[in-house]
């Protein structure tokens, strides 16, 4: 008997330890709350594969993770500009006319803020936010193009 409530404890603690918690996952550019697992399979497609397990610890599983993904209407860039020294590629895209391609599109100065892409759905209710530290312009871009409903 107790064997079977030792296989079970070490069960338990295998499943969790794949987890991490919400302060971890936000100190590697992930917000548990919102974050579908489905979004992590896109990674690669942005070639950032080595995120792809990170993202699976913090993400919520939900029924419908096969089901078509949602075109977000709105987006917009949140950064404090005084940071565009550590995110070069952010501001070479700010700063270009890469953005013009996107009318639901709109960057944020927001003082001391990280970069963070905030998704808004059609009812204009905030449904994901995206900490895009290590995206590069094309990576922005193609994003934007494959998930901004334009």
């Amino acid at each position: 008997m107790w064997m079977n409530k030792f296989l079970i404890f070490l069960l338990i603690t295998v499943v969790t330890s794949d987890s991490l918690s919400s302060l971890q996952c936000l100190d590697r550019g992930f917000s548990s709350d919102n974050l579908l697992c489905s979004n992590c399979h896109d990674l690669k497609q942005f070639h950032l594969n080595e995120l792809e397990n990170t993202c699976k610890q913090c993400c919520v599983q939900t029924d419908n993770d096969d089901e078509p993904r949602i075109k977000y209407h709105r987006a917009v860039l949140t950064v404090c500009t005084c940071k565009f020294g550590r995110y070069p590629q952010i501001e070479a895209f700010v700063r270009s006319d890469r953005p013009k391609r996107f009318p639901t599109f709109s960057f944020k100065h927001v003082p001391g803020a990280e970069p963070v892409l905030h998704l808004y759905n059609a009812k204009d209710e905030k449904i994901q936010s995206l900490g895009i530290e290590k995206w590069d312009t094309d990576t922005i871009v193609a994003f934007l193009e494959e998930n901004l409903d334009v």
